[in-house]
């Protein structure tokens, strides 16, 4: 049956933080793991800039997704997709905000955390550097994967840097020749940044959380000071995003065993079986005595983060799982972690799989 949105703009505030990437290709455990803040958002600014054109930009958010009489259940609106909607508002507030500028950004952005290699930092002023760097050091011993991992940070602050910007333009902007020309297009790009309150402030900019087959991760400072408005802490939710990218390489690593997914005909099924499956993990290292040993307080604001990003778009080829779903999977991890407890024993990758496996139908809550 059509599912009828009362609301465009909250329909495709879901579609912003589903936690996949937009592909037509089916996916599998050998594929790049996009999560798409940036990818989904297109959508939903290309509504917009129809919006602008007529000057209509509002929702009822006191209004179910769907009607009552349909086959899919209403979604819970969260406290992150409200934050959400107050970018696209600003957006709309902003008589210099540009489509095409804003697509042309996030796109140049992607490309450039996706090949630089050199010094990072982590926050928007490096206040998660030190983190990063104890993550880094647990994880990898936690897991004892074959691969070396690389951690990307994603800055506003970069597409407001001259240097960095024209970087990015004589890198990866094929309509410029030399750094010449790379240069006068920045300082033309720098000169709508000083005059738009949201170019390139709005941490839209820095929305990306993805990994690479190849040892990448990137965790952009806009997602984090997304979630940190959204209620939960930043070095938790810091902590959570990396713990869960982390499990997708473990996913990569075992591709050619975990054929589990095989089974599923839809590309939304193999979708939510892995991003559920890394919430679950990240919740089993974070709470593990030799893991990030968090307690039950902490954890259960990362049962809220996972509560948070979930959607409801069950059939969309980029479904990560429901919000009660989601926070599911966090909840198994934690009693995993918690029923080994006085052993102390880290389980190996296969054998939280094989417990992922077996508990799958209590996620899901079937």
């Amino acid at each position: 049956m059509k599912k009828k949105f009362y609301c465009w703009c909250i329909g495709m505030l879901i579609s912003t933080f589903l936690f996949l990437a937009c592909s037509e290709e089916e996916f599998s455990l050998k594929d790049p793991v996009f999560h798409p803040y940036l990818e989904q958002s297109v959508h939903q600014l290309k509504r917009l800039q129809l919006s602008l054109k007529i000057q209509q930009f509002s929702c009822d958010l006191t209004t179910p997704y769907f009607n009552d009489g349909l086959d899919m259940p209403a979604c819970q609106f969260t406290d992150f997709a409200r934050i959400l909607l107050g970018y696209f508002e600003s957006f709309f507030n902003d008589k210099y905000f540009d489509f095409e500028l804003a697509q042309y950004y996030t796109e140049l952005h992607r490309k450039y955390v996706t090949h630089y290699r050199g010094e990072n930092y982590y926050g928007a002023n490096g206040e998660y550097d030190q983190l990063a760097a104890k993550r880094m050091r647990e994880l990898t011993s936690f897991w004892n994967l074959d691969r070396k991992m690389v951690l990307n940070g994603q800055h506003t602050a970069s597409l407001d840097d001259r240097e960095i910007l024209t970087d990015m333009i004589e890198s990866f902007d094929r309509s410029v020749r030399n750094r010449t020309e790379a240069y006068r297009k920045a300082d033309e790009l720098l000169e709508i940044n000083m005059l738009s309150p949201s170019l390139p402030e709005s941490p839209y900019f820095a929305m990306d959380a993805f990994t690479l087959p190849n040892g990448l991760l990137v965790i952009g400072d806009g997602l984090i000071e997304t979630l940190i408005e959204a209620g939960t802490d930043g070095q938790i939710a810091f902590s959570a995003i990396l713990a869960h990218e982390w499990w997708h390489q473990a996913q990569y690593e075992n591709a050619e065993t975990w054929t589990e997914i095989d089974e599923y005909s839809e590309t939304w099924q193999v979708s939510r079986f892995i991003e559920l499956e890394a919430d679950y993990a990240a919740a089993y290292f974070l709470t593990h005595k030799r893991g990030a040993t968090y307690n039950w307080k902490k954890i259960e604001e990362y049962f809220r983060l996972s509560f948070n990003v979930g959607d409801c778009l069950m059939e969309s080829n980029t479904h990560h799982g429901t919000p009660t779903q989601r926070m599911n999977a966090a909840e198994l991890g934690f009693e995993l972690a918690s029923s080994e407890k006085k052993k102390g024993m880290i389980l190996r990758p296969d054998e939280v799989h094989a417990f992922f496996i077996k508990n799958l139908d209590k996620v899901l809550d079937l």
